[in-house]
């Protein structure tokens, strides 16, 4: 959901941001936004489709006081959530774990 349905997690302990930059990067991700403290990618889908994987995507990560911050939300409205996006997270949670 635009805005509305995010998932949010911490990675303590991770990768560097940097790191986690190439990463989300080898990903799929395009750079949107970047600033020292955080990074917005986003990732091109359709906005009518049945599954949401094939929805488009924006994922922030940051620097937090221990570890890095990711949050993965779509980036259309969408009616319901299929789980997709929280499986998505899960993935690049263990890509950004060390």
């Amino acid at each position: 959901m635009w805005g509305w349905k995010a998932v949010e997690i911490k990675i303590d302990p991770s990768v560097s941001l940097e790191q986690a930059r190439e990463i989300i990067k080898e990903a799929g991700f395009q750079e949107y936004v970047v600033n020292p403290e955080y990074i917005i990618f986003k990732q091109t889908g359709t906005q009518l489709t049945i599954k949401g994987e094939e929805l488009p995507i924006e994922v922030v990560i940051g620097s937090a006081e221990s570890g890095i911050f990711l949050q993965a939300r779509y980036d259309t409205f969408v009616l319901f959530d299929s789980g997709d996006l929280a499986k998505l997270a899960d993935e690049l949670v263990s890509k950004l774990s060390v």
